[in-house]
């Protein structure tokens, strides 16, 4: 396996950025660019924690859904990061400032609507009360999850579970937001797998040797359909190290940096003539993908 391959592989470990080639091993004829408010929509949402295990939420001022209550989200603006779009929200429809700690999870209709849960903490700011109700919200408060709350939506309950888990017991590193231009939605596949003892994953057959990197379409099913489409296997396990993504002209693509582990007796046939099976030489590679591999450490991603 090449220097550039080992130093590629590494940065997704760690969970950074690695910048898209200038060709992708795996993409649709012509792809369409990305662009928010077009073809793609972004969501994000915070969920905040007190020292008492409330959460923060806020009432809707929205004629649909007029004074129900659902956790600090809304849709990504033109040229903000995901970050700046989570605070962005948070403030204005809580009035509280916040920091976020990691993503918790990632959910996705297809290529053209993606939602980010962050995790986050209050930094400060004033609790938004009903004399300061606007087109944004209501008021906001925090909720002790058993007390009745009449709610916009349930989805969000399991939402608030894996939270209050994972402070508990964090289940995978602290991962953010990477600021890194992709014109597209692309998942960078780290597939891996261990055949007799030996520590396998999937190349890219042009030079330089690369992790793979596969455009999705716009059209609708799960983005990780074309992971699918190279590689049915029943025993395949996906999850993300790291997401990319900048947002501006020709860039509110994200780039999902995907890990995807197999358990097998042997290699799997991949269908594409351009992508081989590397082995991992790396000692110490070799053991930090072999932690991966037995341990829950990665981004949950739900389609």
């Amino acid at each position: 396996m090449s220097g550039s391959l080992e130093e590629e592989l590494s940065t997704l470990l760690d969970g950074g950025a690695v910048p898209l080639p200038d060709r992708y091993d795996v993409a649709p004829e012509s792809p369409q660019p990305l662009r928010l408010r077009h073809n793609v929509c972004y969501i994000v949402m915070g969920i905040l924690l007190n020292e008492q295990n409330e959460v923060l939420m806020m009432q809707e001022a929205k004629a649909e859904c007029y004074g129900k209550w659902y956790l600090p989200a809304g849709r990504l603006e033109r040229g903000e990061s995901l970050v700046e779009g989570l605070r962005r929200e948070v403030t204005e429809e809580t009035g509280l400032l916040c920091q976020p700690l990691t993503l918790l999870v990632v959910e996705e209709r297809g290529a053209s609507w993606v939602r980010f849960v962050f995790l986050a903490q209050e930094t400060g700011g004033v609790l938004k009360s009903s004399a300061s109700a606007d087109k944004e919200s209501l008021q906001a408060s925090w909720w002790d999850t058993e007390s009745p709350l009449p709610l916009r939506c349930r989805d969000i309950l399991p939402l608030i579970k894996r939270a209050l888990e994972y402070r508990r017991m964090p289940s995978h590193p602290s991962i953010l937001p990477q600021i890194c231009p992709s014109p597209f939605l692309v998942l960078r596949l780290l597939l891996v797998c261990k055949v007799s003892g030996e520590i396998q994953i999937l190349q890219s057959s042009s030079e330089p040797a690369h992790i793979p990197t596969i455009v999705c379409a716009g059209r609708g099913g799960s983005i990780l359909n074309p992971i699918y489409y190279l590689l049915h296997h029943p025993s395949m396990s996906c999850g993300i190290l790291g997401i990319q993504h900048q947002g501006g002209d020709d860039a509110d693509g994200v780039c999902f940096n995907i890990m995807g582990v197999l358990h097998d007796h042997e290699l799997p046939m991949v269908k594409s003539g351009d992508l081989s099976w590397a082995t991992v030489e790396d000692e110490a590679l070799r053991t930090r993908l072999d932690h991966a591999m037995k341990k829950d450490t990665m981004l949950p991603l739900h389609s």
